[in-house]
């Protein structure tokens, strides 16, 4: 488990080595390759946070859900209606639960998960906390996970409660 503790380390230090630019240049790019997937279907994102793929322009033209974190360590999706957002116990912006509407998981079409790192066969890094990938294990829809070309790793080794990715969109490429 130590192995994907360094990981993590390794793939934050590699996307906070982007400078501010070349990360909203990225990211705009990303978002660009992300549209097709995403017109006229019900959406989960994310809130940007620290240096994550920013996908501020798709939560502002598309009406998308965003995940609330529970104490119980579960996820939860709503959609913001008067973008009134509070921010987590870890730092992270979300909806204000009470001023949102909560989306169904079946409801959604297409989630976009922010990774820390990833790999060819689209297996994903995240901060360890388990919640994506216990909102994703039954779930049916398109799982899209964004990052830079640069949080590549070469392998991540996974267990059973790990989900792998239908696509992952990177500055670079689309890996199908």
């Amino acid at each position: 488990m130590s192995d994907k503790k360094q990981l993590r380390k390794i793939c934050i230090r590699k996307r906070n080595d982007l400078s501010k630019d070349s990360r909203i240049e990225k990211s705009e790019i990303i978002c660009r390759k992300l549209l097709p997937y995403l017109k006229d279907r019900m959406i989960l994102s994310y809130c940007p946070f620290n240096s994550e793929v920013d996908v501020s322009m798709i939560n502002k033209t598309y009406r998308v859900a965003l995940p609330v974190i529970n104490k119980d360590r579960t996820m939860e999706a709503y959609v913001p209606i008067d973008d009134q957002f509070v921010t987590n116990f870890y730092g992270i912006k979300e909806p204000d639960i009470n001023r949102s509407l909560p989306v169904k998981k079946e409801d959604i079409d297409v989630i976009i998960v922010p990774l820390l790192g990833f790999d060819r066969k689209k297996n994903r890094l995240g901060y360890g906390g388990g919640y994506y990938d216990r909102y994703l294990e039954d779930y049916k829809g398109l799982k899209i996970g964004v990052a830079f070309r640069q949080q590549e790793v070469e392998n991540i080794e996974t267990d059973k409660n790990d989900v792998r990715l239908d696509i992952i969109i990177t500055d670079t490429e689309i890996i199908s």
